[in-house]
Formats: structure tokens, C-alpha cells, sequence
């Protein structure tokens, strides 16, 4: 019963596996130019992937290198994780045992990937605490394993995953191209937490039933029984032996060769030993059978070659093994088992190795350990070629000689009490190792064809190919390949093929709503609904009143003017009297605002002691409308004294108990604005004024500093008053943005509402100079006006010019937009417009505006239809907001389009990219 039950959670979980795979979108795993998500790719999934009968070991690591190379040159960050109990399950497959092992070596002392192998599975709690620690962005595994057992384990890998919220990336089926990683993503979702807890108990049991059995022998020959406990026990007597014949240590090709053949043909006599005492008659019966064991003998002669291929590892050139002759034959029946065994021993001997520290391996060549195709070539030359054998001296030279000689006395050393014969002759038997494949043959009898161009007349061809063509080979005109082409009627593409219609450009199928140059009354009308809501949506968005831009039609001639006057020595009269009439005007401002404050001020300060918020807003509303600093002040020191009311209020209410500093935030903000913006108007009453408030909030030192002496102390208001924090911890800890930052005091004359900073400066000096720039910069940082001053400069410059704003999305498009009107106002001819929309639902103004707000799809139509050629030549400006959509998933390559294909500087802004010196170098 519990066997049946086991088997029909399997099931499911093979259903529950197929739906989510068929589900998975192909996908750019990394997000270029934003972060990189750290993830974890499966070792066991790794090695599946390139695991290849036909693939050469150094070969198949170079893939793998390559594979893994790509994610770093692209900023992945990842570890490979190599589960404990995985291994059981390349038993039965000692080739891809033994690569496993090599591979996790090689990764671990040849690369800098972080390799994890302490986790037992992926149901272990050691893996629950890992992924809870680092909560990698998505697993990338194989979804097919060598056998069902193992695609069963890596399904309950899946399944565990996307159960913990990670996502899931199939091994095979990944693309690369120079900026990006693509590969089919499945989403982790509800259902899949919800399968996995229904499951859970069940999925654990047939984990554990996966990895519970393991494999004590294995077969040889039908009969002989191999002890993998054996193996393991004479490896690491072997590599005790071997560290006193080798106290120096030497490289790990060398080591592994004649721990493999040594242990193999003492465990191999051996068995043979025990077969043929315990057997007797039973043995000859089923030597006669399909396959006969290899003798001692024979099996030595194998080791041998095994030698002599080492010996050509280590001093032959990649380049000539390169040139190795690609034979079409095999190991036969009687060699595979053995060669299946010394598998065995190399994945023995490189785990004992691994635990190894007390001696000097040279592990650069893990990858190389063997070649396959060299011992076969060896193989075929001793029983095909010259069965005399290599004549060292003459062929090979004394090196090599030595080499393998070497490499052979320290096997029989490590033999004991065996002996397989000397290093010469290197086949002492006449057994054949090889045998050809069978392949089936056909004949071909095909003509090859005649190799030339067909002549075709064109006139782009022959303007690039110019005298070229003359020298290149052309068909006739009767040549079969020329006359099977039918020909059609010439078809010039003005109409469409099947209804005779007309054809359009993308750009005028998407609907007009509205245009300037429109002459119908009911179009106008609508043109004026539209403006109307632009202008009320953008005055929602800014307080700022629109600015009349005019037209500076030479420039050169007003700055030699303006040069001019500023030589004027004496002023005229025409100046002071100018001059005269402006002082009398800005006293009369001012007068009106003390006025109108008068009117204001016991509402708002009644407001503000009613409701803070309510009424420090419109306080501060109102002091947008002010251009008078002394009635600025006078609001100032209003706004604090009912703030300290408020805050007084508050304390006499709540007691003893816990008070709202928040109320206490608005006091210190207002002081903090009297002392950075109006120090040249506190007079000494004011200032005692200030200290005085400052001690019944409880900060002496402050109010000291402001001061410059020791006032008194008055315990009992202080009590009463005081905020229960130091004035550092509290400004720090509540007020938070409210705090002032250091800022230049220096005007710029470019910047009319606030004093830049250095870095905005630098900003409007590329946009003048007409230079692009990469801006990243927080959200509300003021990165955004540069792009409204780029805007401003264009419509002074001239009525042609064009700036392009490209937003991501139409929402924020729309914003754009309203903020615009609300900025910008211009008296333009007529049939032009200051601002147009083009997205792909509606468009208006898109030709005959200077400010043009569009999606990235939109401007690519533009910039590529034949139609518009002639307005893109008056793009002088194109500002990229959101920039870092350039490493998205969906529709990153116009963004690149657009870049390659605008022909004039550009601004792009972003305020989440991670690396702005690599995105700066690349665009």
C-alpha cells in the first residue's frame, strides 16, 4: 500500500511539473543596468546539461567554463550547489561518477565559484536555513535527469523550490548575446505552495526511499562482483603508500593514473583469485559464455597504454592532439567492464585526495586528467598498425620514454604483492581491445552543382560592390538553377497586394484626436478642451506659474549688446529713472503683501492652533505667493509662535504620559528656517525670542550656542515643556527630511524658483554646451529639471527646433504633458503648437510641435519611416527618462534602437541604476 501511494504522489508530482514547465516564458534572466539577483545554479543539472557520450573530458569542462564565464562577464552573481545524496545516483554510471567528482574539484581549486557540497538534499534543514538567508532570485536546474529516479529527484527539487518562492530556470534552452542572459523562468505562485503543502510528508518519504538504497557491488562479467567498500578501503591504503614513494607531491594527472591502475589491477587479480578458487568448474562454463573476463595479463597491458597516454598528456601540445585521427572503433564487451572500474578508482582516489592537506598536488590540470580518443589510437596502433610497438628512442624520444616508465615502476611498486611485468614491451598479450562500429553505407549519386551568383540588377549592389562584381563568378542565364525561379510581376509596394488599397505608414494609423493645424470648428473645439484640461491637470501637479518663453532670434547680437552696456560707465537718465520707478514699485508690493498678511494672519494662526497640518499648509501656500522677505519673516515668526502654542497645549493635555513629537517637529522646523533663511533679519529681541523657545523644548546647549551665554534655568517650565531627547538624537531621529541640507549660496542666473547644486550646474553646462549626459540621481532629487531647462532652451533657440521626452509608460506621459502647459507658454505661428502626444492609441500635434512627449515603440516608428525624414532632422534634443528600462525584460531593444539611431545629444535619467559608469561607456 505504501509502495502504491508512493508511486501516485510521483505521478502527480510529474503532472503538477509538466503544467508549471509548459507555462514557463523565455525570458532575460539578468537585469542589465539595474542589479544583479544572486541565484543558485544546481551542479548535478549542470553536469546533465553538457553531458555528452562523444564529448572529450577537456572538452566538456571548457563548455562548462564557458557556460559559467558568460554569467560573470555579465555581473551574475551565484554559487553552485552539489547535493550529497545525488551522487548515489551515477552508480551504475561510473564515467559521469567520475566527471561529478572532477568537476566539483575543479570548480572548487581552478575557478573563484563559491561551491556548496554540505547539504545532504534539498529537503534538508541546513538547505532551508541557506535559502532563507540568502533567498537567491531563481534555481537554475535541469528538469531531465540520467535515469527516472533522478528526473523524479530534481522534480522534487523543482517543487520544493517554487514552494519557498523561488523561481525556477530551466538548465537547457539558454541563449546569450553580448548584454543579456535568456532562458525559459517559471514564476513561483500560490499553487505551487499550496501542492507542496498538501504534499509535503509524502514528497519527504519518497526523497528519502530515492536515496535510501545504495549500491554495495557491482557486476563484472556477470559473475565477478565488485566492492565499491573494497575499492574505497585499498585507495586509501594505495595513497598512503603512494605519499612515502612521493613525499614532494607532483601533479594530479600523474597521481590519479597510477593510484587507478594500481588499485584496479590489485582489486581485478584479486577478484579473479577469489572467482576461480570458489567457482571452479562453474568458471569455465561461463568463460564460455558472451563475455570472457580479461586476464591479468591483459588487463596490465591496458594499464599500460593507460601510462603511456598519461606520459603524452603531460608533454605533448594541445595543437597536435588536436590533429588526432578520429577512429571508428570501440571498446569491446570484455574491456568495458574494466574500464567502467578504473572509473571507479579515479572517483575513490580524487575524494581521498580532496580530504587531503598534508601534501602537494599541483591541481591545474583536473580537467585533463584523461583522453579517451588518444587511448583508443593507441589501442588501434598496437593491434591494427605495428603490433611490434613503439620504438621510444627513435618515435617518441627519451622524455616521453622516461615519463611513462616512471609512471609504470611506481604501479608495480604500489602493486605489493602482484607483479604485472616490466614497462617493456607494452603489449605482452595478443588480445584485441577494439572492435570497428557497424555502419550502414549508401551511395550517393548526386550531381554537384555549378557554384556562382545569379546575376541580379540592382543599383545599391553595384554602387557597394563596384569593379568587384566583374570578378566574381556568374551563372549563365540557361543554368538550371536560373531557369527554375519563376518569375512574378514587378511589384513596387504602393498598395496592398490582395485589396488595391492604398498603403500607410504605422505612424498615421494610429488615431488624431486633435491638431492645431485643423480649420474645423469642431476640431478647434475639441483643441481647446484639451488645452484647457492639460493646463488644469498640470496645475495640480506644480504650483508654479507658466512661463512666457520668447524667441531669441540672435543670440550673438543681444550678448554683443548686452556686452556693450555693461562698458557704460555712467548710467543714463532714462536708467535712473527705470531704476527710480522699480524701487517704488517693489515698496508698493511690499506694502500690499504687509496688507494682505494683516487680513491673514489671526485666520491662520487661529487655524493652525485648530488643525497644525491644515494650517501650516496653507501657511506655507501662502508664503509662495510672498516676494518680500521681511513679510516672509514676519510669517515665519507667526507660524512659530502658534506652533509652540500648539506644542504647549499638547503637553498641558497628555501630562505625564507619552507626547506627539510630531508637534514639537513643526517648532524646531520653523527655527531652522528663521536661522538658515532670514539671518540677516533677527535683530536681538527676536533672538532672545528663539533661545527662549529653545529652552522650553529642553535644548540648553542649543539655546547657549544661539545666545552666546549661560541663561537661567527655569526647572519647572523646562518640566513642563521639555522633550525627553537630546537635540542632536531628536533633530536626527523626527525630523528626518525636514532637516536642511548644506546648499550653495550662490544664485544661478539659469534657475529662477531655487540655488542648484554643483552637480545640477554641471547639468545645465552640458545642456548648453549641448552635450549628452547620464543622470542618476534619487526620486526628487531635481534630476528632472534639467530636462525642463534643456526643454526651455530649445523653444528660445528657434521655432524648428524639436526636443523628444521619452517616457516608459502613457501615464507618465500624460504627466509630462500636463507639467508643460503648466510651465511653458510660447506665441508661435500659426499651425504650430508648443507641446504634441504620439502613443499607440492616440496622437496629436506629433509634426508641428516643439516639445514632443512619446513612448520608446512610438519614436522608433518615427525615426524609421521615410515619411517623417525630414522632421527628425530638427530633433535637437532627446531626453530618455527612465533609463534603466534598457535592461528590461520587455522591450529593452528599442531602447537601444533609439540610441543608435538618433543623430543628436541626448539626456538619460534614472534613479535605480547600479552602475552608471557602465552604462555611460556603453551608450
Amino acid at each position: 500500500l505504501e509502495i502504491r501511494k508512493h508511486v501516485e504522489v510521483l505521478e502527480k508530482l510529474r503532472l503538477h511539473i509538466w503544467a508549471s514547465l509548459s507555462r514557463a516564458q523565455y525570458v532575460s534572466l539578468l537585469k542589465d543596468f539595474v542589479e544583479s539577483e544572486f541565484f543558485v545554479i544546481d551542479g548535478d543539472s549542470l553536469l546533465l546539461t553538457f553531458l555528452d557520450e562523444k564529448t572529450q573530458y577537456l572538452n566538456y569542462f571548457y563548455q562548462i567554463e564557458c557556460f559559467l564565464q558568460d554569467f560573470t562577464e555579465k555581473g551574475a552573481k551565484y554559487v553552485i550547489v552539489f547535493f550529497k545524496d545525488a551522487e548515489q545516483m551515477y552508480l551504475p554510471y561510473p564515467h559521469c561518477l567520475f566527471l561529478r567528482t572532477a568537476l566539483i574539484e575543479h570548480l572548487r581549486h581552478n575557478t573563484g565559484t563559491t561551491i556548496h557540497t554540505e547539504f545532504s538534499n534539498c529537503l534538508s534543514s541546513k538547505w532551508e536555513i541557506f535559502l532563507r538567508k540568502n533567498y537567491p532570485y531563481f534555481i537554475v536546474v535541469s528538469d531531465i535527469g540520467l535515469t527516472s529516479l533522478q528526473t523524479d529527484y530534481l522534480s522534487i527539487l523543482i517543487a520544493h523550490s517554487l514552494s519557498k518562492k523561488i523561481n525556477i530556470v530551466l538548465a537547457s534552452g539558454q541563449e546569450y548575446d553580448i548584454l543579456r542572459v535568456y532562458g525559459y523562468h517559471v514564476q513561483s505562485v500560490y499553487k505551487h505552495r499550496l501542492f507542496f503543502q498538501k504534499y509535503e510528508q509524502d514528497l519527504r518519504y519518497a526523497c528519502e526511499n530515492l536515496v535510501r538504497y545504495k549500491e554495495l557491488f557491482m557486476c563484472l562479467y556477470e559473475h565477478l562482483k565488485l566492492s565499491l567498500k573494497s575499492i574505497q578501503k585499498e585507495v586509501h591504503q594505495t595513497v598512503c603508500l603512494l605519499k612515502q614513494l612521493w613525499p614532494e607531491g607532483s601533479d594530479i594527472r600523474r597521481v590519479v593514473c597510477v593510484l587507478a591502475c594500481a588499485v584496479g589491477l590489485k582489486i581485478y587479480s584479486n577478484m579473479l583469485d577469489n572467482a576461480n578458487t570458489s567457482m571452479g568448474a562453474k568458471t569455465e562454463q561461463s568463460a564460455r559464455g558472451r563475455s570472457k573476463p580479461l586476464s591479468p595479463e591483459e588487463a596490465a597491458d591496458l594499464c599500460r597504454m593507460q601510462c603511456l597516454t598519461v606520459a603524452f598528456l603531460l608533454h605533448m601540445p594541445l595543437a597536435q592532439r588536436a590533429q588526432i585521427r578520429i577512429m571508428n572503433f570501440f571498446w569491446t564487451q570484455q574491456v568495458l567492464p574494466l574500464i567502467k572500474m578504473q572509473q571507479l578508482c579515479t572517483h575513490f582516489a580524487l575524494t581521498q585526495l580532496s580530504d587531503t592537506n598534508d601534501w602537494k598536488l599541483d591541481l591545474t590540470y583536473l580537467p585533463d586528467l584523461n583522453d579517451d580518443s588518444l587511448l583508443i589510437n593507441l589501442a588501434h596502433y598496437y593491434e591494427v598498425e605495428y603490433t611490434k610497438g613503439l620504438e621510444f628512442e627513435k618515435e617518441l624520444g627519451k622524455e616521453i620514454e622516461n615519463e611513462y616508465q616512471c609512471l609504470w615502476n611506481t604501479v608495480t611498486k604500489l602493486a605489493v604483492k602482484y607483479s604485472f611485468g616490466d614497462a617493456f614491451p607494452l603489449r605482452k598479450t595478443s588480445q584485441l581491445f577494439l572492435e570497428r562500429e557497424s555502419t550502414l553505407f549508401r551511395d550517393y549519386k548526386e550531381e554537384i552543382p555549378n557554384i556562382g551568383l545569379i546575376s541580379v540588377k540592382s543599383d545599391l549592389v553595384e554602387e557597394y560592390a563596384g569593379d568587384i562584381l566583374k570578378d566574381l563568378p556568374v551563372l549563365e542565364s540557361n543554368d538550371p538553377a536560373v531557369t527554375s525561379f519563376t518569375k512574378y510581376k514587378e511589384f513596387d509596394e504602393l498598395c496592398h497586394w490582395h485589396s488595391g488599397r492604398p498603403l500607410t505608414e504605422e505612424y498615421e494609423r494610429v488615431q488624431c484626436y486633435a491638431d492645431a493645424k485643423s480649420k474645423d470648428p469642431k476640431e478647434r473645439r475639441q483643441i481647446q478642451k484639451l488645452q484647457t484640461f492639460r493646463h488644469f491637470y498640470g496645475s495640480t501637479l506644480e504650483d508654479s506659474t507658466s512661463k512666457l518663453i520668447v524667441h531669441q532670434e540672435d543670440v550673438a547680437r543681444n550678448a554683443n549688446a548686452a556686452v556693450k552696456k555693461t562698458q557704460k560707465k555712467h548710467k543714463s537718465k532714462a536708467e535712473t529713472i527705470a531704476e527710480e520707478n522699480n524701487r517704488r514699485l517693489k515698496i508698493k508690493e511690499e506694502q500690499k503683501e504687509q496688507e494682505q498678511w494683516k487680513a491673514l494672519c489671526i485666520p491662520t494662526e487661529k487655524e493652525i492652533k485648530a488643525n497644525l497640518t491644515v494650517g501650516i499648509n496653507k501657511l506655507e501656500k501662502f508664503l509662495k505667493t510672498l516676494k518680500s522677505k521681511s513679510v516672509k519673516f514676519s510669517v515665519e515668526m507667526t507660524g512659530l509662535s502658534a506652533c509652540l502654542e500648539v506644542w504647549k497645549e499638547h503637553c498641558r493635555e497628555q501630562g505625564n504620559k507619552s507626547k506627539d513629537l510630531s508637534k514639537a517637529v513643526h517648532v524646531m522646523r520653523r527655527i531652522h528656517i528663521l536661522l538658515e533663511k532670514y539671518q540677516d533679519l533677527l535683530e536681538k529681541p527676536h533672538r532672545q525670542k528663539l533661545t527662549r523657545y529653545l529652552r522650553l523644548l529642553g535644548f540648553e546647549n542649543l539655546a547657549c550656542s544661539l545666545s552666546g551665554q549661560t541663561g537661567e534655568n527655569n526647572d519647572q517650565n523646562i518640566s513642563n515643556y521639555a522633550i525627553e531627547v537630546g537635540p542632536a538624537r531628536f533633530q536626527l531621529q523626527y525630523m528626518d527630511y525636514y532637516l536642511l541640507r548644506e546648499e550653495r549660496n550662490d544664485p544661478d542666473p539659469r534657475v529662477q524658483h531655487f540655488i542648484p547644486d554643483t552637480w545640477q550646474r554641471e547639468l545645465l553646462d552640458a545642456v548648453d554646451n549641448n552635450e549628452s549626459a547620464v543622470i542618476v540621481a534619487p526620486t526628487s532629487s531635481g534630476k528632472t529639471y534639467a530636462s525642463y531647462y534643456c526643454m526651455e532652451k530649445v523653444l528660445k533657440m528657434s521655432n524648428d527646433g524639436v526636443v523628444v521626452y521619452v517616457a516608459p509608460t502613457k501615464a507618465l506621459v500624460n504627466q509630462v504633458v500636463g507639467t508643460i502647459y503648466s510651465r511653458f507658454t510660447k506665441k508661435l505661428p500659426d499651425g504650430l503648437v508648443v507641446c504634441g502626444v504620439f502613443t499607440r492609441d492616440y496622437r496629436n500635434d506629433v509634426m508641428n510641435s516643439q516639445i514632443l512627449v512619446t513612448v520608446p515603440q512610438c519614436l522608433e516608428i518615427l525615426m524609421l519611416s521615410p515619411r517623417c525624414q525630414k522632421w527628425t532632422k530638427r530633433i535637437q534634443y532627446v531626453i530618455f527618462d527612465e533609463v534603466h528600462c534598457l535592461g528590461g525584460e520587455i522591450g529593452a531593444e528599442v531602447w537601444e534602437h533609439l540610441l543608435v539611431t538618433i543623430r543628436c545629444p541626448f539626456l538619460a535619467l534614472s534613479a535605480t541604476v547600479s552602475n552608471p559608469e557602465h552604462l555611460t561607456e556603453y551608450v
